[in-house]
């Protein structure tokens, strides 16, 4: 069995795959684009079919190149390297320098510019702009005063997780490269890939979810779609996922765990996407800071993952945080960061203010050393054309404008898309006795009942308030990634339900459980605040349990709900959360929703769904525990050891059984699965399968469904999960309809850490291959060999 060496394929994968134009996309904007190559990537067609048995013929199949719309790959443009070449080639070491730092801080703290480097006006290359996203372009931070900073707000990134829709991810992130251009910044701090390896983590609702694969395909799609206009900058890497302490946070573990579950995501977004940008976390990996770490940054980073672009530290990353220090030891640590592969220092030139006087002969860093870090700065730069101060930057026009208030304007697309992403995610639990879709024949009076629960935080806009639940727009934590839409072009869950329920049905909405009692159906709608759960330097951070109100107010919207329940009404409960939320009132309520944070636009999405407009097509990127206790330990205090089963492997290695399974997620009507093909008796190295497998929608209401392909070693020693994600696709089917989908493996997703050989290879014998609508149903199953 031929060992598979993954820096190799991705060379390969890399040079065949670059378009720099998806197919389909708008180029009347372009700026000086370069037309799209012959034989752009297409993506998997479903294909009609009859619910025939078409057989499951067997070949053997070689090395094929694999590329779709949203994995292009990238490969650099020689012109752009000759520039890059001549420009750092004509700099100072002072110069260089600067394109490595932030603003400075002066002899105290500047808070009040953080988000951009300096230009330099001598050679004529202008300074990044920086935002954050991942949940829209947040324009509120710094906001001037007389400016509103509304941008687009989208649902959370694990509502669209939920969706499993790549081309939706890839859409949304250029909707974000276009807002984040159009308010006059550079670059975008996103995505978030992050894997959640507990569902306690206050930053989950920005993440994918607890799968690698997932992370890496939905962070792949969304930087494709925001590097049509600027770079983005992937984060927090690595193995980043307490958020409580997180600055001395040390996550320890052993070589395989890493490689496999807490940095493959970052290397598919790298090989599939060329992201420009990589973040440094704030934690420790294995006793060193992720900001000085040369097994991160540059064996693993540019090594193994043949990264070509510039790694940022976090804001205050670097040692020792926000701290001044003493000038010794700020001089340690900029020559241990740098030597590290360290590139560029936010938000101050604070470390790296000593970069001229640690570099040189007989010290710590070598002027080359610089060198290679300002190009690869300066490389990006010119890779989208925002590094010029005499051209108008990015590589196309946005269709978004921005207002005198400093608002996103003309966005009416962006928000019919965010209820688009709303309307996907939203995740049905439970739906017992067909509660929903609501019906109009029998329900005359609907009330939409939520708490009122007051919240508190600090450093951020809008730190104090309630949450009104029934009304509300809820839209994520208030930490580095917050959005803050125009309330004008919102809907909350009463404004929403009501649109849609139209003049025939009374809405009426408050806190009381008393509205319940003149309704013919009620909608609870409950959730976190923005104090139970967020970044840390807004005082919410982790959450210390998975109960609703952990924090403040605890019991009263348990009790609001049981309250409802008591009075035998038809009734769903709507969740607004990041993630698994306890539910001692499950059996007392016949429907479930989770919601997310839906974003702006998450009312009239909810309305749609509620009353059968829309089907919910959400599934649980996530595995659903039963209790709290069944998961690994979350924080073991200063350092917290990473298991290497997460997820549903941790689930199925213990043989726990989860209140829901990754990939639950209920709909209107039902599918069947059918005629499962593997066509691959055995495949080369660097082959593609192309299972196949048939999709009927048997019930009666047209839907979404997403498939799921896992794989596992039957034949193998050596530690493995039982199952491991490595694809999914997303069908559209009208009632009674059968299609044949598509589902491409790759057979370089399936290799894994050989700890004893020290390199990438997948493991002899049989892969066995598994499709199903969820990770507790995969009843299609067949196998073949790699060679």
């Amino acid at each position: 069995m031929r060992a598979i060496h993954l820096s190799l394929v991705s060379a390969t994968f890399a040079a065949a795959c670059h378009h720099p134009q998806r197919p389909g996309a708008d180029t009347t904007d372009a700026r000086d684009e370069p037309p799209p190559p012959t034989g752009t990537c297409a993506r998997p067609m479903d294909e009609p079919a009859d619910g025939s048995d078409p057989g499951n013929p067997k070949m053997s199949c070689e090395d094929r190149e694999y590329c779709d719309p949203w994995s292009p790959g990238y490969t650099p443009d020689p012109a752009v390297q000759d520039a890059v070449r001549l420009l750092v080639g004509s700099m100072s070491l002072s110069e260089k320098a600067d394109q490595m730092r932030g603003t400075n801080p002066g002899g105290g703290a500047n808070y009040n510019d953080i988000f951009r480097t300096p230009d330099n006006a001598a050679k004529g290359i202008r300074g990044f702009q920086f935002r954050d996203g991942p949940n829209g372009v947040n324009l509120a931070a710094q906001l001037p005063a007389g400016q509103d900073g509304f941008a687009t707000a989208f649902p959370v990134p694990a509502s669209r997780a939920a969706a499993f829709d790549l081309d939706l991810e890839y859409r949304i992130g250029k909707a974000m490269g276009d807002e984040t251009l159009a308010s006059g910044n550079t670059l975008l701090l996103a995505p978030a890939i992050n894997v959640l390896r507990h569902p306690a983590w206050g930053r989950s609702q920005e993440v994918y979810g607890e799968d690698p694969f997932v992370s890496g395909r939905m962070g792949t799609a969304f930087t494709v779609g925001v590097q049509e206009y600027v770079p983005a900058c992937v984060k927090h890497y690595a193995a980043n996922n307490i958020e409580n302490g997180r600055n001395s946070a040390n996550a320890q573990m052993d070589e395989q765990t890493l490689r496999e579950m807490y940095t493959r995501h970052f290397h598919m977004v790298i090989r599939d996407s060329g992201v420009a940008c990589v973040m440094a976390a704030y934690n420790l990996v294995n006793g060193k800071k992720a900001t000085q770490n040369g097994h991160l940054l540059d064996e693993l980073l540019r090594g193994a993952f043949g990264f070509q672009g510039f790694v940022l530290s976090d804001w205050w990353a670097m040692p020792p945080g926000t701290s001044l220090g003493s000038s010794d030891a700020l001089k340690a640590n900029a020559g241990e960061a740098i030597n590290a592969g360290m590139d560029l220092e936010l938000p101050w030139a604070h470390n790296f203010q000593h970069i001229e006087a640690i570099t040189g002969p007989g010290r710590p860093v070598d002027e080359a050393t610089i060198t290679r870090a300002a190009t690869r700065i300066v490389e990006q730069k010119l890779r989208f054309k925002i590094g010029k101060v005499n051209e108008t930057p990015g590589l196309r026009a946005p269709a978004t404008t921005k207002s005198s208030r400093g608002s996103i304007e003309n966005n009416a697309a962006h928000v019919a898309l965010a209820q688009e992403a709303a309307l996907k995610g939203a995740t049905l639990l439970k739906n017992a006795n067909a509660t929903l879709p609501i019906n109009r024949a029998s329900v005359h009076r609907i009330a939409v009942i939520g708490a009122e629960v007051p919240y508190q935080v600090t450093n951020t806009d809008r730190a104090n308030g309630t949450i009104k639940f029934h009304s509300d727009l809820r839209l994520g934590d208030l930490g580095s990634g917050r959005v803050f839409p125009d309330p004008a072009k919102g809907s909350g869950p009463f404004a929403g339900i009501r649109e849609v329920a139209g003049g025939g049905i009374e809405v009426v909405a408050g806190s009381s459980a008393s509205l319940a009692d003149t309704a013919d159906f009620v909608v609870v709608v409950a959730g976190l605040t923005p104090e139970d759960e967020g970044e840390e330097y807004t005082g919410a951070g982790d959450r210390p349990s998975f109960s609703l109100d952990p924090k403040r107010s605890q019991g009263t919207q348990n009790n609001l709900i049981m309250q409802v329940a008591q009075r035998n009404k038809p009734m769903v409960v709507v969740l607004e959360a990041g993630s698994v939320i306890d539910m001692p009132w499950l059996a007392s309520v016949p429907a479930v929703v989770m919601a997310w944070y839906p974003g702006m636009d998450g009312g009239r999405a909810l309305g749609k769904l509620l009353f059968g407009e829309a089907n919910f097509s959400g599934k649980l990127p996530v595995t659903w525990p039963k209790r709290w206790a069944d998961l690994p330990t979350f924080s073991g205090g200063t350092t917290t050891t990473m298991d290497y089963f997460l997820g549903y492997r941790w689930f199925d290695e213990r043989a726990i059984e989860p209140l829901y399974p990754f990939g639950h997620g209920l709909s209107y009507t039902t599918f069947e699965y059918s005629h499962l093909q593997v066509p691959c008796s055995d495949v080369s190295a660097n082959g593609v399968v192309e299972v196949k497998v048939d999709i009927k929608n048997s019930g009666t209401k047209a839907g979404d469904e997403v498939a799921f392909l896992f794989v596992s070693y039957p034949g193998t020693t050596g530690r493995h999960a039982k199952k491991e994600l490595r694809g999914f696709h997303r069908v559209s089917l009208a009632a009674g309809e059968t299609k044949r989908i598509t589902i491409p493996l790759r057979v370089v997703d399936l290799a894994v850490w050989d700890v004893d050989a020290e390199q990438w290879r997948v493991p002899p014998g049989a892969i066995e291959v598994m499709v199903g609508p969820d990770a507790g149903h995969l009843t299609l199953r067949d196998m073949f060999m790699v060679r």
